[in-house]
């Protein structure tokens, strides 16, 4: 029996493709022969980048600019997905707005509503518009969200992180038991420190390095933050047809962080 992945045909969409994470996720799946097609919402210089990159290693890979919080630029983009396309196979949300750590009493009402908005707002949109999509291809798809591990470990001053992917969690979770008589499966995967994309930011601008090694060596197991291909390759699995009876789980790439 053979243990190289196999994966269903058809393209991969990810939501949030030119973050750190995101980037990692297009690359593993461009690798494993998918077209990619990603979105971003403010840098293109980073859109361009990831889309070359991949390009230059002979992979197929697309990028479009998408308010995720806006319904109508999210339905259009899976249908430009599908006319070049075909099959959509895998979606993927690994999108989230930029936001400052602050303690709940402290977190101003703009920032909060600026993150509901974007995180889970977006998320909706774009988990609804992947629900709609399989359901009328009529044979299945795979719909992965990237929340955090702080889902069930919360660290201080980081509940706008927490708290909306915790919801996309919980949507995630009802379209498995939703939508798995369609051959939609759905799961999450939460990263815990990760040394790329906002993580990389928190972690050298927030950090000094005596709190960076404290926590490294006393709350993280394996003693070393993750990096984006560990979350990559962990979506790729929860893809691929090896994974096929798993759905509304989510699996923590945290280096034991949620122990």
């Amino acid at each position: 029996m053979s243990t190289t992945l196999s994966f269903a045909p058809g393209a991969a969409i990810i939501a949030g493709g030119s973050g750190g994470i995101g980037a990692g996720i297009c690359k593993r799946f461009a690798d494993n022969g998918m077209p990619v097609v990603f979105t971003y919402h403010s840098s293109e210089d980073k859109a361009r980048a990831v889309q070359q990159e991949i390009a230059a290693q002979g992979g197929i890979c697309e990028y479009e600019r998408v308010d995720l919080s806006q319904p109508a630029q999210v339905e259009s983009l899976f249908a430009k997905v599908r006319e070049r396309h075909g099959r959509i196979a895998h979606v993927i949300y690994a999108a989230g707005p930029h936001f400052e750590f602050n303690f709940i009493g402290s977190i101003p009402d703009s920032d909060w509503l600026h993150v509901v908005n974007a995180d889970i707002n977006g998320a909706f949109h774009l988990i609804q518009n992947a629900v709609k999509t399989f359901r009328s291809q009529g044979d299945g798809g795979n719909l992965i969200a990237v929340i955090t591990s702080a889902v069930e470990r919360v660290p201080v001053k980081d509940i706008m992180s927490a708290a909306p992917k915790a919801a996309i969690e919980m949507l995630v979770r009802g379209v498995a038991k939703e939508s798995g008589r369609f051959g939609i499966r759905a799961n999450c995967v939460g990263p815990g420190w990760i040394n790329a994309g906002l993580g990389k930011k928190g972690i050298e601008e927030k950090l000094d390095e005596k709190t960076r090694e404290h926590i490294r060596k006393t709350t993280i197991p394996l003693q070393r933050f993750g990096e984006a291909d560990d979350i990559a390759y962990a979506a790729l699995f929860l893809c691929s047809q090896q994974a096929g009876f798993i759905t509304g789980q989510s699996l923590a790439v945290d280096g034991g962080l949620q122990l």
